[in-house]
């Protein structure tokens, strides 16, 4: 493996540490932020307003108006950093393993991933057998510079039936293989079944 392509893989990665419990939970982040936040204003603030006068509700008013804006505003930034990472799985090209996929048969690839021990690249070798089994039957058109957003597209066209569990098959590499995230064994056996289905007597 190149510098480069080892660099890649690491920029990859980093996208999915939070599987890894490497990276804090923005969620996490967002209640400590908000829980710092009143903990300040009910030590810096006088909340009591002597009878018959406004006291300071104006100030009051601010501070909460204030408080719920920056609440807004980071439920929209979670929402939408969910949104762009449950993405990451249909914008990964198909550069890295477009090599694999000239120099293997289907047959090898799912021979390969029985012979190793290692799940994460038994799980690889399936996404690629799966792809290359799509291309040789004409379902697809593969390229380096296609992602799994473009197969799919692809899929729903010529075999609509196939494109539920070529997701799965994806879905599962990218967690498994950038994520290094371990599968359970209902994973495996979900994994499994989408295989048999898009390669025929798989």
């Amino acid at each position: 493996m190149s510098f480069y392509e080892a660099m890649h893989e690491v920029l990859l990665t980093r996208r999915y540490d939070f599987l890894m419990g490497r990276r804090v939970d923005i969620r996490q982040r967002f209640w400590e932020l908000i829980e710092r936040i009143f903990d300040w204003l009910f030590d810096n603030v006088d909340f009591s307003m002597p009878s018959g006068t406004g006291g300071n509700t104006e100030l009051i008013a601010t501070i909460f108006s204030v408080v719920a804006v920056i609440i807004v505003a980071v439920a929209l930034f979670v929402l939408v950093r969910a949104w762009l990472r449950s993405r990451v799985p249909y914008e990964h090209t198909l550069e890295d393993i477009f090599e694999e996929m000239r120099t293997h048969t289907v047959a090898e690839l799912l021979q390969l991933s029985q012979d190793t021990s290692d799940i994460r690249t038994a799980v690889r070798y399936k996404y690629i057998a799966a792809i290359l089994s799509l291309n040789e039957r004409d379902i697809i058109e593969i390229k380096p510079s296609a992602t799994n957003a473009i197969i799919l597209r692809q899929i729903r066209t010529a075999a609509p039936a196939l494109s539920a569990p070529f997701s799965q098959i994806a879905h599962a590499f990218h967690l498994a293989w950038f994520g290094h995230k371990n599968l359970s064994v209902s994973d495996l056996e979900g994994l499994n079944a989408a295989v048999s289905e898009v390669i025929p007597r798989a």
